[in-house]
């Protein structure tokens, strides 16, 4: 039924607009529009980044874009290698799920990652090695590097230094070696991070290192010189037991690598 004027109990025709109060009307509605548009896009943000840190305090995985650690890589199933992650691979780094992080440079932490670490209850392993340019790692912090790494119930767990290049890929490398890598597979794993500043002096450490030396202190090695020549018989014991004694404990060495070596 048609609108009625009231004054005349005629049918109301609505006379034509003007060109520029249509155009009013439009700009007026496309403004409000946009207005609105604006204000749900700054509640969903809102919304979005309130979500995100009350997910990164309760331990979840965000569901925002996510970035790894320069230099990241998995080393085995469980094992990850990278550089010093920064507060933007928090993200990435809270889906590994993490039970330890072993660090090879002693420096202040970044932004946030003291509470990243003890949000997620991390194992925080911090060794203070000097850059393996001038010195070699010594073999003391070796050791206590692979006795943290080859216990599986430290898994899932990240290594990392400051660029994840040459400290990361000497640490790497003499696991590669604990698990009967060759050396050239070694070496090209190593170069392939460390490019374009390889390191002689590395590449010298992983092909001398003797996985021997993991086992026991200098000191603990029996001089077999000091005996005397009367004991003849015990020396040879003595040597058969070592020789026993690091032939099953190389078995031990490997660290836990459950999928195969790539061709």
């Amino acid at each position: 039924m048609g609108n009625f004027n009231l004054a005349t109990d005629q049918p109301y025709v609505a006379g034509p607009k003007s060109v520029k109060s249509e155009r009013d009307d439009q700009n007026a509605l496309q403004s409000l529009e946009v207005t609105s548009r604006r204000s749900s896009l700054s509640k969903i943000a809102s919304w979005e980044s309130q979500t995100c840190a009350k997910r990164l305090m309760l331990g979840r995985p965000m569901s925002t874009a996510m970035t790894p650690p320069v230099n990241f890589s998995m080393v085995s199933e469980g094992l990850y290698r990278s550089g010093y992650p920064q507060v933007q691979d928090y993200p990435f780094m809270q889906n590994l799920k993490l039970k330890t992080i072993v660090t090879l440079v002693k420096k202040e932490l970044p932004d946030g990652y003291l509470e990243f670490i003890e949000t997620n209850r991390i194992t925080h392993k911090i060794f203070d090695m000097s850059g393996t340019k001038k010195m070699e790692i010594p073999i003391g912090m070796m050791r206590s590097i692979h006795a943290v790494v080859s216990r599986p119930e430290n898994y899932p767990l990240l290594i990392h230094c400051n660029h994840g290049k040459h400290r990361t890929g000497c640490v790497v490398g003499v696991l590669r070696k604990a698990n009967q890598w060759s050396l050239k597979r070694i070496i090209d794993e190593y170069t392939s991070f460390a490019e374009p500043k390889v390191r002689e002096t590395d590449i010298k450490y992983l092909s001398e290192f003797k996985l021997a030396s993991l086992l026991c202190q200098p000191r603990d090695v029996v001089s077999l010189s000091t005996l005397s020549t009367t004991n003849r018989f015990y020396r040879l014991v003595v040597a058969a037991v070592l020789i026993f004694l690091a032939m099953s404990s190389l078995g031990k060495l490997r660290v836990p690598e459950s999928f195969p070596e790539p061709s």
